[in-house]
């Protein structure tokens, strides 16, 4: 298997007397587009590099929201691969300051269970409610609620999808429109409606199992997914299992499509590197030791208490300041993950409206 390849080892003291050590992991073959010489020369042969239209300068002074944070009037580079039809590259488009808003909200906001629906919330062992992201929540959703274990999505069952992410992704998509490739359109923006979008907590040493994602009604429009904090080796392959898939560093502030044939092609995370960007969390220096010891590599994860529960984060306890600080302390050894998507053909003007509140029972949880 690819993802045994990349996979990260980690033994205990006692296995470790035993085993030999784990070799390093060899990233020759990954396609790497921030250095363009590292790569293959295979790799370098099915790398095409798309150079879009300088998108047009606002107004002077005016302000940027946060859908406006893609540097207008400068070109936005996109990458497409000849062996994976239809997956586009978008490496670095996401801005410091932006990448920091995401970070922000995807712990303060997107874990917070009376908004938005959580691993912990409805599928832990012992389900309790969450006020931000904490350990070991591993995924929260956003607009229509996914039931995993049957793969589908319920009308019923949502919560309100943040405006500015749903204008930051149609922007996005707006982009990936404007990429030809292999005789198809990429994206049809004019129709294109973000309706759910999970948001994935990767601590350093998890993966993501080989998956596709097709539970959508609407696969001809892209999947948009944004890496934030700690770099990833991603895998994608085709529809089918017995092709090999192509291994791609993504790192913090990198956007991906999946448009055309790479829709429903099978994908995997097989190894997150411990690399967090120092914009987006803190210098060693500044930590307590406390702190040094409970955010080591996320290794309070590992040892949950036999019933499943975990004692709760209260964020309403916090300063501002001390809010800051923790959604920083968190990603010092974590990637997140948020990939939108459109889940039915027609426009649901409901996801966009004034907040549920699922805490008061009004979200419909359920098993999203």
């Amino acid at each position: 298997m690819a993802e045994k390849r990349y996979k990260l080892y980690e033994f205990s003291r006692r296995e470790a007397r035993r085993r030999p050590p784990p070799p390093e992991t060899d990233l020759t073959d990954v396609v790497q587009l921030h250095d363009l010489d590292r790569n293959t020369d295979e790799n370098k042969r099915l790398i095409h590099r798309v150079v879009l239209p300088p998108k047009p300068q606002h107004n002077e002074g005016a302000s940027l929201s946060a859908a406006e944070e893609a540097q207008p009037g400068k070109e936005v580079l996109c990458y497409t691969f000849a062996g994976v039809p239809g997956l586009l590259l978008f490496p670095g488009v996401l801005s410091e300051a932006e990448q920091q808003r995401w970070c922000r909200e995807a712990v303060l906001d997107y874990g917070d269970s009376a908004k938005h629906p959580n691993i912990l919330s409805t599928h832990a062992k012992a389900p309790q409610s969450t006020s931000c992201y904490q350990p070991p929540m591993r995924w929260a959703t956003l607009g229509y609620s996914y039931e995993w274990t049957r793969k589908v999505y319920h009308r019923d069952r949502y919560s309100t999808f943040p405006s500015a992410l749903r204008a930051r992704m149609c922007n996005l998509v707006s982009l990936v429109a404007e990429v030809q490739q292999d005789g198809f359109c990429c994206a049809y923006p004019d129709v294109y409606e973000p309706q759910t979008a999970i948001v994935n907590y990767y601590p350093v040493g998890s993966m993501m199992m080989c998956h596709q994602d097709i539970s959508e009604e609407t696969l001809e429009q892209p999947l948009m997914s944004l890496s934030l904090g700690c770099s990833a080796i991603f895998l994608m392959g085709t529809q089918s299992r017995e092709d090999a898939p192509y291994a791609f560093l993504l790192r913090s502030g990198d956007v991906a499509a999946f448009t055309g044939p790479s829709r429903s092609a099978l994908h995997s995370i097989p190894r997150i590197l411990d690399d967090c960007p120092e914009y987006l969390t803190l210098p060693e220096d500044e930590l307590t030791e406390a702190e040094r010891h409970r955010y080591q590599q996320h290794a309070y994860c590992a040892r949950p208490t036999s019933d499943g529960s975990f004692l709760r984060v209260e964020k309403a306890m916090m300063t501002a300041e001390g809010q800051e600080r923790y959604w920083r302390l968190c990603m010092r050894h974590m990637r997140v993950n948020i990939n939108a998507r459109q889940v039915y053909n027609e426009r649901c003007p409901a996801l966009f409206g004034a907040p549920r509140d699922l805490a008061q029972g009004k979200g419909g949880i359920g098993a999203g």
